[in-house]
């Protein structure tokens, strides 16, 4: 019997034994405290027992192979950061590697669970980089992030128009399809121009707009439409599903795109030029198609 296999089943064995104790204890401070003792222990007992064949692994000074593709270094992401996953308590993040770049999307109870699993994720056997659009913003215990709040506060018109725009453009996910598109493109500007920019949207549909936070290799920012494009496909969109089937051909990627970004700029029309003079010539193009266009398109 290895090593691991019985400090595990000794760390089960005590954790029964704690959980035995407390179910015996009378109704009391102490006895509701060695209640929650137990029941830490035998989550803690869950977690090792996740941990230690890899905790072995890498005592043994074994490393999995850095040189493999990237659905296979993405299986192994999800597989290594499932029990920090699970001790902290949220939902499996959204994972994809392009290049040996991990993309990762999903929503976290804060900041400091982001950093977490970003590391986690760094840490990873293969990867060269990490590209984190996790949103701090759900509540611990959530099993799923549209359950963080019991009512949904009303939507902007300027978020009802983006989202209008992507689902006119073939998006099956319109939400996600949106927050690729801005991701993507406020990811192309100069810092100081992105946030004048998102100072003149309504803060829920600023939320979907937030660059990303890098770790470690990325690669070049888009000059061309079929970079951006492809930026985008291999990020947001392809992970949260909002094309279906979980994958896009060139001709549809670039019609939400189009969407998306020619409704942010009838969005606004104070940052429209600004916006237009940093941009390399077929960026530019696209942003002023359709310029004569003066108000909103009307939300559905």
């Amino acid at each position: 019997m290895s090593l691991t296999k019985r400090l595990v089943q000794a760390a089960g064995l005590t954790a029964g034994v704690v959980g035995l104790v407390a179910a015996t204890v009378p109704e009391s401070a102490l006895g509701r405290a060695a209640r929650r003792l137990g029941t830490r222990l035998a989550r803690d007992v869950q977690y090792a027992a996740a941990s230690a064949p890899g905790i072995a692994y890498k005592l043994a000074g074994r490393q999995p192979d850095p040189y493999v593709a990237d659905d296979v270094l993405a299986d192994r992401i999800r597989s290594q950061i499932g029990p920090l996953e699970k001790r902290l308590d949220v939902p499996r993040i959204h994972v994809m590697v392009y290049e040996r770049v991990a993309l990762v999307h999903g929503e976290v109870p804060d900041e400091h669970t982001a950093h977490a699993l970003e590391h986690a994720v760094m840490q990873v056997s293969g990867v060269v980089g990490v590209e984190s659009h996790l949103h701090p913003g759900l509540v611990a215990g959530d099993t799923r992030p549209s359950e963080a709040a019991a009512v949904a506060p009303p939507r902007s018109d300027a978020l009802r128009a983006l989202l209008s725009a992507a689902r006119d453009a073939g998006a099956a996910d319109a939400r996600a399809a949106v927050h690729a598109v801005l991701c993507g493109f406020m990811d192309r500007l100069p810092a100081d121009e992105g946030l004048q920019l998102l100072a003149h949207l309504p803060a829920d549909a600023r939320e979907l707009a937030g660059p990303p936070r890098r770790h470690g290799d990325h690669g070049p920012k888009a000059r061309t439409l079929p970079q951006l494009v492809a930026a985008i496909t291999s990020g947001a969109i392809a992970s949260e599903g909002g094309i279906p089937g979980g994958g896009i051909d060139d001709a549809h990627a670039e019609s939400i795109t189009r969407a998306v970004i020619t409704t942010l700029r009838v969005l606004v029309p104070e940052e429209a030029d600004d916006v237009a003079a940093v941009l390399p010539d077929e960026l530019r193009a696209l942003w002023r198609a359709n310029a004569s266009q003066d108000a909103a398109p009307s939300p559905s």
